[in-house]
């Protein structure tokens, strides 16, 4: 790979307005340029559910545990209502804290709870819902989109940072 390096400001600068429509910036940089975020599809449909049908099952009063896979520091700054926070990151070392929010919402209802998995736009917690299904946890859900979709179908209001 050849590297060019160029100055682009100051007074001696040859990076002028026609080098700049010239220049090939997916080549210089080697990934697409791209403004969307990457929408993966890791999981079957009926292993995810949309924002809306979360919103239903909420109002219905589902027994469920929603587990929010974000950083601690965005979790902190917007999330919603009774989500358990696990990182991604952190998620098979924290198995037993799931099994154990599944264990206390079934208690006393003879029932059992589902599991849903929640992040910013829906990609990692399909990441996670694969993990979780991989450790026996075989009703995992992703909620399709994640938080933007929730923003964008369900709650004009919740903050998106």
């Amino acid at each position: 790979m050849q590297v060019v390096a160029m100055q682009v400001c100051g007074e001696n600068t040859t990076f002028n307005q026609q080098r700049f429509k010239d220049f090939d910036y997916e080549k210089f940089t080697q990934s697409p340029l791209s403004t969307s975020p990457q929408k993966l599809k890791l999981l079957a449909p009926d292993s995810r559910i949309t924002s809306k049908e979360y919103k239903e099952r909420v109002v219905s009063g589902e027994l469920h545990v929603l587990v929010d896979v974000r950083p601690e520091h965005h979790y902190k700054i917007v999330s919603l209502p009774n989500s358990l926070n696990i990182p991604l990151t952190s998620l098979e070392a924290r198995l037993p804290e799931i099994s154990s929010a599944l264990k206390e919402q079934e208690e006393g209802s003879g029932s059992g709870a589902n599991l849903y998995v929640i992040c910013r736009r829906g990609n990692d917690s399909q990441r996670a819902v694969e993990c979780l299904r991989n450790m026996g946890f075989d009703l995992a859900k992703d909620i399709v989109g994640g938080l933007e979709s929730w923003a964008t179908d369900v709650d004009p209001n919740f903050p998106m940072y």
